[in-house]
């Protein structure tokens, strides 16, 4: 507990440093008020930055304003998120600008450095104020006629003042107007990009179908569809609603068997007892509906998320293998807690070694589920055909990259997992976006997901053609 309260306290000083600094920032690069700010004004300010986001937090969560769970705590939860995440990006962004307005007045102080050695090297002008007298650039002749002489002071003075107030003069004026339409063009991308982040994370989940190969499936007297859906986040930016529309979207697929990979709810604050009604409603299935826990569903308190998963239908796979006859041959389906610590990177599971004891070693394919998709290398070390996962959201911001098909996502700065299809020796794993948010309710280039994966024999793949095919052979995925 005093770990995340020392976390937390961290995390709000810095968001609040972050807040600060985007304000005094669009202060003097928007509206060019450069005059430093005084102690007496800022220590108030920040005073009121800290005070104004708890009570946004409070309403984002539901107080006795807004009950937890309305369409006005979520409405306050996606204005005060957005705005964190505007303040975030912002953030960046002038750090990025800071740096090439400083790359401007180190090239100005260069090109006044240049001009000074070039003004000193220029010989003066030399003055007469007798008849005959004669004027000549070389500084080693003198003048032979009396009242002759040469003011190299004025000279340079007048020199320097000609030919350097016209070049101090227009670079400092387009360096403020730089940083001026900088600042008002950084503001404007940062609205634009939030609201069509909150449009593609509110939009209906793209199905993405896969048809899987392997030789473990040779026998199969039919086609096996498994549906995987994960990272609801119930009681932060999904609420009845939105989960009711899920169920729907699930309910109209065909499949076997719906699996959820973790972080069905949010935190020990979301009303999750009122999502135990609405996923009672998802259709029964051949083989069943399945669920593990994620990190979130441990936040949320463990036996208030058990207790809503078994009320709503839902068979809770922990740290066990159930097996399913199909045709001549099995499918082996695992289920494993989230580990909890290193809430990250999780590269750690302590508890791998016995749950992989308990495998069934009979033949077949073994299907994994888990959260956290650092488990990839420890399953395909045990023998594990296929892991499914969740936890990385795809980043929820995927940049456009020339040569990646996929994409680069934000996520990949602490993951080496983000999205799509992985392979580590003999084991696959599928990593699914998600259909949830946390801490920003955007997505960019990556929309909310549901997989559908149709398992079938090895002995059909040379039936197979066009479509998203992922032909598992021997525990490799070939594209």
């Amino acid at each position: 507990m005093d770990k995340v309260l020392t976390f937390l306290a961290v995390l709000t000083s810095l968001l609040v440093l972050c807040q600060w600094y985007v304000f005094s920032s669009l202060r003097t690069y928007l509206f060019r008020r450069y005059s430093p700010v005084t102690r007496k004004v800022a220590y108030p300010a920040l005073a009121i930055i800290a005070l104004a986001n708890f009570l946004f937090v409070k309403l984002s969560f539901g107080t006795d304003i807004f009950n937890p769970g309305s369409f006005a705590q979520q409405v306050a939860s996606v204005v005060f998120f957005t705005y964190l995440g505007c303040v975030l990006t912002l953030t960046l962004y002038f750090l990025l600008l800071g740096l090439a307005s400083s790359t401007l007045d180190l090239k100005n102080l260069l090109l006044r450095l240049i001009d000074g050695r070039k003004s000193r090297r220029e010989p003066p002008a030399v003055q007469c104020e007798a008849p005959g007298c004669l004027s000549t650039p070389d500084v080693s002749k003198t003048c032979d006629r009396p009242n002759c002489s040469v003011d190299v002071a004025t000279d340079r003075t007048n020199s320097e003042v000609e030919a350097q107030t016209p070049a101090d003069a227009a670079p400092e004026l387009s360096r403020r107007s730089f940083l001026q339409w900088g600042a008002a063009t950084g503001l404007t991308t940062a609205v634009v990009l939030a609201g069509h982040g909150i449009s593609e994370a509110y939009a209906n989940p793209v199905i993405e179908e896969f048809d899987l190969f392997n030789p473990a499936l040779d026998g199969l007297d039919r086609t096996v569809t498994i549906i995987q859906v994960t990272d609801f986040h119930f009681g932060l930016f999904c609420e009845s609603p939105e989960l009711e529309r899920l169920v729907e979207r699930l309910n109209d697929i065909d499949g076997d068997a719906v699996v959820i990979t973790g972080d069905i709810f949010h935190s020990g604050l979301s009303p999750i007892e009122k999502a135990a009604p609405v996923l009672k409603r998802l259709k029964a299935r051949r083989l069943g509906n399945f669920a593990v826990l994620g990190n979130h569903d441990f936040y949320a308190g463990l036996e208030r998320s058990i207790d809503c998963i078994e009320r709503s239908g839902l068979r809770l796979l922990r740290n066990e293998w159930l097996t399913f006859e199909a045709g001549s041959t099995r499918v082996h389906l695992g289920g494993i807690d989230d580990p909890m610590s290193n809430w990250v990177w999780g590269a750690e599971f302590p508890r791998f070694n016995e749950f992989a004891a308990r495998s069934p070693r009979t033949r077949g394919l073994r299907v994994l589920l888990s959260h956290r998709p650092a488990i990839l290398p420890f399953a395909g070390r045990a023998g594990v055909d296929l892991v499914l996962s969740g936890h990385i959201h795809g980043g929820q911001i995927i940049l456009p990259v020339p040569g990646e098909p996929t994409g680069l996502s934000i996520a990949r700065i602490a993951s080496p997992y983000t999205h799509g299809w992985y392979r580590d020796g003999a084991g696959s794993m599928y990593l699914n976006r998600g259909v949830g948010l946390t801490f920003v309710p955007w997505r960019v280039n990556c929309p909310p997901e549901i997989s559908v994966f149709h398992l079938k024999p090895s002995r059909e793949l040379s039936q197979a053609v066009t479509g998203t095919v992922i032909r598992e052979s021997g525990g490799k995925v070939v594209s």
